[in-house]
């Protein structure tokens, strides 16, 4: 009887052991990675560009200058993402002077992936300061288009290249000779060389 009590005994204490859960691995190590590039709604990045500033309608008035960008946006989809930029620019004149522009847009995103590999295409529209010797303009209307390639280099950081295109028109006060007011507009692109920081 003393044998069959302690064999119990025994097989009640080992029971745990012998019917466990085999897989000890930390819940956390369980978890399934994100494969990248992946956005999801809710994702969140702010970006810096560098880029040379083309002037494309006033190259007899204005030099190659540059421009550095700030900006934010936030994914609605894992596809479509909407945000804000802050543009610096400068151009060098023939004059030795310098035409300042800050466009400042809100934008709209619609980004394809492909492997690590992410496309944002972007249109933008804001306003713009503009500003040369004593002249000085505000607001002033701002369209923009860009396209990139970015490489998603791990879960916070993507780096790439692209290009924006810019239209900032100007419309001037009525002239009293001919009682009609006064339009131009100024067409810029850019290379750029940008990151990303995810959250």
């Amino acid at each position: 009887m003393k044998r069959v009590v302690l064999c119990m005994l025994i097989a009640v204490t080992c029971s745990p052991l012998i019917f466990s859960d085999e897989d000890d691995t930390p819940p956390e190590e369980n978890q399934v990675h994100r494969i990248y590039p992946k956005n999801v709604p809710g994702d969140q990045f702010i970006r810096i560009k560098l880029m040379p500033f083309f002037p494309l309608n006033f190259s007899k008035q204005l030099h190659v200058g540059g421009a550095i960008q700030l900006g934010y946006h936030r994914f609605l989809l894992s596809w479509l993402a909407v945000g804000g930029n802050v543009t610096f620019t400068y151009n060098p004149t023939i004059g030795s002077r310098v035409f300042y522009t800050i466009p400042m847009t809100a934008s709209v995103t619609f980004q394809p992936t492909a492997w690590r590999f992410e496309f944002p295409l972007s249109l933008n529209i804001g306003m713009a300061f503009e500003a040369y010797q004593s002249f000085k303009y505000f607001p002033g209307l701002v369209l923009g288009a860009e396209a990139g390639m970015y490489f998603r280099l791990n879960e916070n950081w993507s780096f790439g290249l692209g290009t924006t295109f810019l239209y900032l028109p100007q419309w001037y006060k009525e002239e009293p000779r001919s009682g009609y007011g006064t339009y131009d507009y100024g067409l810029f692109m850019t290379a750029e060389i940008g990151a990303r920081y995810h959250f």
